[in-house]
């Protein structure tokens, strides 16, 4: 019976930690260690770890100084024996019983080094219909349009829960998570890609990822130009350091056009003068060096005609012109109206098969 692992960083989620715990402990899979990750968390979730550690055989503690969910991450990959391993954030929830039964079989039918399931979201009593992967395995998952819509259209390679990971495969590469304070883990999986790895994909939902508004997602990041543009430059020397031969210069320079479009996107959700602290933050942006060799590229076309989406070609292709020619308070307003109509919350929809209520 191979053991799976389940990582369970612990910070400030005493009202959602027993939700979580009982999603875990209520598994059919019988071969499980769960190890708890105390992040250094304020309230009484330490102590709420310490009693499970009492009562079942199965779990550990670790008790650490607040040092953020990536390293977390790793405090509990250092630990765990499993030959499977399994990230859950502690305000979420595994998507029922079998939900580690069927990613195991999955990587044991398909001999993956990743699984990725379906998941829902949920709120209070209302639940998503399930978002599916939407992607395909084997050679295609070498290409530039792969890339593209597992960790840019879809995304459901850029978060690490929702993941079943072959242990000797993150061992032998030395795959850790990265010490970010947010995107950590499409960091993460952009240093996995790079190892191609061979990946499996489920439609079935085993994962139940919870909006809390509390949660750094849904807040303001003042830091989020510097991140992000840290994020594609660490790859960058990743991948030279390492001694990987395919540099992956679609990946960055989807990354770059992506955050352009977030960092407008937050300034016309939080501040006062939307489209006018859009642009000013646009053409901050732009002077970077790096950003303007990966804009330049996208409107020169290099790379879009390499993915499938007719509409996400005419959009990048576009928006990276106007950002090129410095025309950031046309590129913000078009960001503004696309979010008046709510293009971005129907494609996001358009990802869910049928509706679901808990």
């Amino acid at each position: 019976m191979d053991l799976v692992s389940i990582i369970i960083p612990v910070y400030k989620t005493e009202q959602y930690l027993k939700e979580c715990m009982d999603s875990v402990l209520n598994q059919t899979w019988p071969a499980l260690e769960i190890i708890l990750v105390d992040d250094g968390s304020p309230d009484s979730a330490p102590a709420m770890c310490d009693k499970y550690t009492v009562r079942y055989s199965n779990i550990k503690v670790i008790h650490q100084k607040n040092s953020g969910l990536g390293l977390s991450r790793n405090a509990g990959l250092e630990r765990a024996e499993g030959k499977y391993v399994l990230f859950l954030d502690s305000d979420d929830c595994l998507d029922g019983p079998e939900a580690v039964k069927r990613l195991v079989l999955c990587a044991r039918e398909k001999k993956a080094d990743i699984v990725t399931g379906g998941f829902r979201r949920f709120h209070h009593a209302e639940i998503s219909a399930v978002n599916v992967p939407h992607l395909r395995e084997g050679a295609y998952t070498k290409t530039t349009d792969f890339r593209f819509k597992g960790f840019f259209m879809y995304g459901h390679l850029a978060y690490n829960w929702g993941k079943l990971y072959r242990k000797e495969f993150l061992d032998k590469y030395n795959l850790k998570c990265r010490a970010y304070p947010f995107t950590q883990d499409k960091a993460h999986n952009m240093a996995c890609y790079a190892y191609e790895p061979v990946y499996a994909f489920l439609d079935d939902s085993v994962y139940l990822y919870r909006i809390n508004e509390e949660s750094v997602t849904y807040k303001y990041k003042e830091n989020l130009m510097p991140v992000w543009i840290e994020i594609a430059t660490d790859f960058r020397d990743f991948l030279k350091e390492r001694g990987i031969q395919k540099r992956y210069w679609d990946f960055m320079a989807f990354h770059i056009f992506f955050g352009s479009f977030f960092l407008a996107k937050q300034e016309l959700q939080f501040k006062q003068h939307g489209i006018m602290d859009a642009a000013r933050i646009l053409k901050e942006y732009g002077k970077n060096p790096f950003v303007k060799r990966a804009m330049l590229s996208l409107a020169k076309g290099k790379y879009i005609r390499e993915i499938q989406p007719l509409s996400w070609k005419i959009v990048i292709r576009t928006a990276s012109v106007l950002f090129c020619i410095h025309a950031y308070w046309l590129f913000a307003a078009g960001i503004a109206v696309l979010r008046k109509l709510k293009i971005d919350s129907r494609i996001t929809r358009s990802r869910y098969k049928g509706e679901n209520n808990r």
